[in-house]
């Protein structure tokens, strides 16, 4: 009888272990959601402008460490690629708007970063759980790649993403 009670434990563990690795919530192969954000220089985009064009959406919050590191990355994909079609758009979610811009003014990116602060519903549409999160949405406004945070390598996934999706 004092077996069963372990091996009940191994059971429950292993069921508990398995319900947690279940498929996470992803938007690929859905519809981008379109928004509409102010920018860091003051004019407001909206996503659905850049359709017809590869577009990388990053989301980031200056206390998400990887983010600081990938915006770097991210802005040297946007410098190669941008006259093959990619648009590479930032988006911060920071609560605090004035401690977001300066840290989007220290990071000096060329691309586009954008402030989706007070609650707005940008990150919800895309499932946004952790930071940061790399969204990768064909020329037709397709979601085809979702990454969240970032380590040294992922780089190398994107490009292969991006080249296959410029081909396209």
């Amino acid at each position: 009888m004092r077996r069963a009670l372990p091996l009940a434990g191994l059971i429950v563990g292993a069921a508990w272990a398995a319900s947690s690795m279940a498929a996470v919530p992803t938007m690929v192969g859905k519809d981008a959601p379109d928004f509409v954000l102010k920018t860091l220089a003051g004019s407001n985009l909206r996503l659905s402008e850049f359709r017809g064009q590869v577009v990388l959406l990053n989301f980031w919050a200056r206390w998400a460490g990887d983010s600081r590191q990938e915006m770097l990355v991210l802005d040297k994909i946007n410098a190669t690629y941008a006259r093959a079609g990619l648009v590479v758009l930032g988006v911060s979610v920071d609560e605090d708007l004035r401690r977001a811009r300066e840290f989007a003014d220290a990071m000096k990116v060329t691309y586009p970063v954008m402030f989706d602060t007070g609650g707005s519903s940008t990150g919800k549409g895309y499932l946004l759980e952790k930071m940061p999160m790399t969204i990768l949405i064909d020329r037709s406004g397709v979601v085809r790649y979702s990454h969240v945070g970032f380590k040294t390598g992922d780089d190398r996934i994107y490009l292969e993403k991006i080249r296959e999706l410029l081909r396209e």
